[in-house]
């Protein structure tokens, strides 16, 4: 599956979580007072959408049940997890992808 740039590149679900991450981006804007740009530009958006969509996992920072390590580790591996899986996505980098990253 091909990864959307724009919003018209969206199915009608799609669009309507397109929609309402504008909506959070537009009030996170205002509380940063920034420009919306610097915390997800559409394109971000639109393939974060489109992966969510297609791995539902995606983002979840989901651990194997085989995993033995205790919860402090699991807390910190299930943050790699996130923020690798976010680093995949065109636009997001570390300061982004962190946790309490830019704009999150």
């Amino acid at each position: 599956d091909v990864m959307p740039r724009e919003s018209e590149q969206l199915d009608d679900h799609e669009f309507q979580a397109y929609v309402a991450l504008r909506a959070w981006r537009l009030r996170r804007k205002n509380e940063l007072e920034i420009e919306p740009y610097k915390i997800c530009q559409n394109r971000t958006l639109c393939e974060l959408i489109r992966r969510k969509r297609n791995e539902a996992g995606f983002a979840s920072g989901q651990i194997s049940e085989g995993d033995t390590t205790d919860n402090v580790n699991n807390e910190s591996l299930h943050e790699t997890v996130v923020e690798e899986e976010l680093l995949s996505v065109w636009g997001i980098g570390p300061s982004k992808a962190a946790k309490d990253g830019f704009g999150w």
